[in-house]
């Protein structure tokens, strides 16, 4: 499987257009914010468990996204698709989400490119495994 993100430049604000891209760009602002993470971090091959996700922030992630297309999700979306790149992929090969894109305001589709070749440095974040063991230095 190819990731829909080899072309874009780091750090640089994009208007996506194509509607993987536009899954990512949201599901990485939306995990970064909930968890509190730098969204330059996050890859979007990586297991979403690796960021601290939980089955409550999944299903709340899934509930977001739904308001976001206006569309009735899988609640084991990101249990079954556990990366953005395959949950991503997933949305956009089985629902019709280029009319609930189309009517989405630009901004909301433009964003900073996140840096998916970041060193992997989770423990500062505090959270999840990689954060508990930081603690008690």
């Amino acid at each position: 499987m190819q990731l829909q993100d080899s072309s874009l430049k780091l750090n640089e604000p994009q208007t996506v257009t194509n509607p993987v891209e536009a899954l990512q760009m949201w599901l990485i602002k939306q995990l970064a914010e909930q968890l509190s993470h730098d969204p330059s971090t996050i890859k979007v091959s990586e297991p979403l468990t690796r960021y601290g996700l939980d089955s409550i922030d999944a299903v709340t992630l899934v509930g977001d996204l739904e308001d976001w297309l206006d569309m009735k999700l899988p609640d084991t979306l990101f249990w079954d698709y556990p990366t953005i790149a395959k949950a991503s992929q997933y949305l956009a090969e089985n629902f019709d989400i280029t009319g609930a894109l189309d009517n989405l305001k630009a901004e909301e589709l433009t964003t900073v490119v996140p840096n998916n070749k970041a060193s992997e440095n989770l423990a500062e974040n505090k959270k999840g495994w990689g954060g508990l063991f930081g603690r008690f230095k």
